[in-house]
């Protein structure tokens, strides 16, 4: 069977609005500068790799002039929201350990994934990844899993994919997956344990 891994709240917490509440906004702003960055369209343009940050941020402060001091605070340590699910990672070492092949993937921007990506070794645990940056295509479309069947030879009768985003698992069963909704990884551990089974 193999693995498939999203990252983000599945290995790494992905949480814009503690973050934005780290930066002791006030409500109105979280609620705020939650959809103008981490909600738009823009944003997604950074998951598809058809832009930059620095041209969004570029294109956010011309669109929003008045609030270009924060759309800057913001964008300036917005990796810090990234730390390891530990409790995941450590079942990333168990099935590697047990001969699982695993795959990361995920809609992640360029910048943050190469910074993920140096930061933490266990990154070198995956036998494959696909990135929406990288192939310019983003969960739920069918393009980010034929990439990844295609790159690697997986069957998909043979592999669950596992995502925090129902709407992500819906496009994975629609070409074949099995699928795991993640919420917790103590739950995850006993859906794969059946699974695998």
């Amino acid at each position: 069977m193999n693995i498939i891994f999203d990252i983000g709240n599945v290995l790494l917490t992905f949480r814009p609005r503690e973050y934005l509440s780290s930066l002791s906004l006030d409500e109105e702003h979280i609620d705020l500068y939650a959809k103008m960055i981490f909600g738009s369209s823009l944003w997604l343009d950074l998951d598809r790799g058809i832009a930059n940050e620095q041209e969004v941020i570029t294109r956010l402060t011309a669109t929003y002039p008045e609030h270009t001091a924060g759309i800057r605070r913001i964008f300036a340590n917005w990796y810090a929201m990234f730390s390891p699910v530990e409790e995941s990672i450590e079942l990333l070492h168990t099935l590697k350990a047990e001969g699982y092949r695993l795959y990361a993937l995920s809609n992640f921007h360029r910048e943050a994934f190469h910074y993920v990506r140096s930061k933490y070794a266990w990154f070198d645990l995956f036998d494959g990844m696909v990135i929406s940056y990288e192939i310019n295509a983003i969960k739920p479309e069918p393009e980010i899993y034929q990439a990844l069947i295609d790159q690697y030879g997986l069957a998909p009768q043979e592999s669950v994919f596992i995502d925090d985003v129902r709407a992500n698992l819906v496009g994975a069963q629609a070409l074949g997956f099995h699928t795991i909704h993640f919420s917790s990884t103590g739950e995850l551990i006993q859906e794969l344990f059946r699974l695998l089974r």
